[in-house]
């Protein structure tokens, strides 16, 4: 395991020029960890209609089971604000999956109690989790590849959505919704497994070097990080509604079933491509970032006002908008609030989680209670979020902090093994 040390940039040679960014094993560890972590809400999510018919729940009921993901993950990035990154984080995420197998174990086994407790804990585990995963993408990769490390790492929660749609319907009829959920157990098991593994493994080759202070701009709760975590509070709204009331909307519009899975699909799948073409774009233009930020968002608006309006064709476009721009931008934000703090990427990035987690929570709530009223309700509460979003972005590239850029971060921490 590569072991992150602050170093005087390295003088670069034609050899070293031409080999492959450092860190694309680690950004790829990192997306396999966010799939499986964020699956306690999105497979009693695809579940929803077999679980409330086999244990007689309330759409409602389920709507508060997956609040409960959400919340538990803002105090997990709550609690992961205070806490200093382990030596060695892979044995903070082997623990966060095992703990996730054993709550979707539970909810196997007892679901009336256990779809509770694995809301519970797989949120905790996720939210704690993110941050270090943040500062792990920082450390590891190198300057050109961390744009696109949070690009592929963000586009891991789309695609935990596509899976557990894809295999629910799939697995469910045959075996049946419980052992699908204690399948994934086994697969996040066997990641916590592996995990624990590889880091004792790796801290017998590369001790760990004491812990170094930051030497970047000191951490604090100012108008750039307050800003950026208000976007994310906006964004997150825009981006849980749309995937909690979507095809809720289109159906009651007239669109088929099948037509309304089928955009919902092809908006999942264009978000993830959103994802990582920013990345790859904000690893060659940094200062791209700054200008896609508040592009996806009011892209994202733009969406979610065209969903009030009739017509399939407007609703497909309108669907296709809010998913690609309101659900695109998570990569980079994360990957903003934390390049002006090297040395405390996570505690900076705990914050934007904590404001994503609660936006998560906040927007199916908001649009379920709007949604009684008319899904044009829901959608323009959903336009206004995401302008505001966008107006926070705006408001946090007018600080000097933003104005950090890969090159002068690459200057003062370059990572190189032990």
């Amino acid at each position: 395991m590569s072991v992150l040390v602050r170093t005087r940039r390295r003088r670069e040679t034609p050899d070293t020029a031409s080999r492959p960014p450092a860190g694309l094993s680690t950004a790829s560890g990192v997306a396999a960890v966010t799939v499986l972590t964020s699956l306690p809400v999105f497979l009693p999510g695809a579940a929803n209609g077999l679980i409330c018919a086999e244990l007689g729940w309330s759409p409602v009921r389920m709507g508060a089971v997956l609040a409960v993901y959400w919340l538990a993950s803002l105090s997990g990035a709550f609690v992961s604000r205070r806490s200093a990154l382990p030596p060695v984080v892979e044995r903070t995420l082997s623990i966060a999956l095992l703990a996730t197998g054993l709550g979707l174990l539970t909810a196997a086994a007892a679901p009336a109690a256990g779809l509770w407790l694995s809301s519970a804990v797989g949120g905790y585990a996720y939210g704690y989790t993110q941050p270090h995963t943040n500062a792990l993408l920082m450390r590891r990769c190198a300057p050109r590849l961390r744009a696109f490390a949070f690009g592929l790492k963000q586009a891991a929660v789309p695609t935990a959505t596509l899976l557990a749609s894809v295999a629910m319907p799939m697995l469910a009829g045959p075996v049946g919704w419980r052992l699908v959920f204690a399948g994934t157990a086994v697969l996040c098991g066997a990641g916590g497994a592996f995990l624990v593994r590889r880091s004792h493994s790796d801290v017998r080759r590369h001790p760990s070097p004491p812990p170094r202070k930051h030497d970047g701009t000191p951490l604090r709760l100012d108008t750039f990080v307050l800003a950026l975590t208000c976007a994310g509070f906006f964004g997150a709204m825009v981006g849980n509604g749309l995937g909690g009331f979507l095809v809720l909307a289109l159906t009651t519009r007239g669109v088929s079933l099948s037509a309304a899975g089928a955009v919902a699909t092809a908006g999942a799948a264009l978000n993830i491509a959103v994802r990582l073409a920013m990345g790859w774009l904000v690893g060659r233009a940094p200062r791209a970032a700054w200008t896609a930020l508040p592009v996806l968002f009011l892209t994202g608006a733009a969406g979610t006002a065209l969903l009030t309006r009739p017509g399939p064709v407007v609703l497909t476009v309108g669907a296709l908008l809010a998913y690609g721009g309101g659900w695109g931008w998570a990569g980079l934000l994360h990957y903003a609030i934390g390049l002006p703090y090297p040395g405390q990427e996570q505690r900076a990035t705990a914050y934007s989680q904590m404001g994503v987690s609660l936006g998560a929570a906040t927007g199916p709530l908001v649009c379920g209670l709007l949604f009684q009223l008319g899904p044009a309700a829901a959608w323009w509460a959903l336009t206004v979020a995401g302008s505001a979003a966008g107006a926070c972005v705006l408001a946090a590239r007018r600080r000097p902090e933003a104005g950090v850029s890969p090159a002068r971060d690459r200057r003062r921490d370059s990572p190189r093994p032990a």
